[in-house]
Formats: C-alpha cells, sequence, structure tokens
C-alpha cells in the first residue's frame, strides 16, 4: 500500500505516463498529508503539474518514476498558461 513517504523524497521529479498519443511527463509537486484520514497509515494527496497542449482525463494511470511504477487515479483540478494540474487522493 502506498504511503506519503514513498512520495515527498520525489517532489520535483517527473513521473512519465503512457497514453495512447504517447508519452506524457507529470511533475510531482507537492505530497499533502491528511490528518483526519482513517487509512491505515495516514491518508495524503498528491498532486502533479503537466503540460498545457495535453489534457489527461480522469483515470487510473501507470506512473513510472521514482524507482517504481504506481497505477494511480488521477483527476484535472485546473489548468492555466504554464499547464494542467492533477491530483490523486489516497484517504
Amino acid at each position: 500500500m502506498a504511503a506519503a513517504a514513498d512520495f515527498e523524497q520525489a517532489v520535483g521529479q517527473a513521473f512519465i505516463v503512457e497514453t495512447g498519443a504517447g508519452r506524457v511527463s507529470l511533475e510531482l509537486s507537492a505530497v499533502n498529508r491528511i490528518a483526519a484520514s482513517p487509512r491505515p497509515g495516514g491518508g495524503f494527496s498528491l498532486l502533479f503539474r503537466g503540460p498545457p497542449e495535453i489534457a489527461l482525463p480522469q483515470a487510473t494511470y501507470s506512473l513510472a518514476g521514482a524507482g517504481d511504477v504506481h497505477d494511480i487515479f488521477i483527476v484535472p483540478i485546473a489548468a492555466d498558461a504554464t499547464g494542467r494540474v492533477y491530483e490523486a487522493v489516497f484517504n
């Protein structure tokens, strides 16, 4: 089971997502712990920033990075001129 500590050292690193249109690089920009989570080991959320020209729909993706591959359900939550932001919540 994934834990916040598995990702905290990877903030700022790229995770590669394979899509039907090719590879997309998502940078892990934040790990936020969820204090009141009932999840064993504690809950947390991950924020990823991707390129502005590619919009990934909410879905489960295999993200390769930080020496491992993780199947993570991400949801697009914001977009601006510099990129798109995706969130994954483990709660």
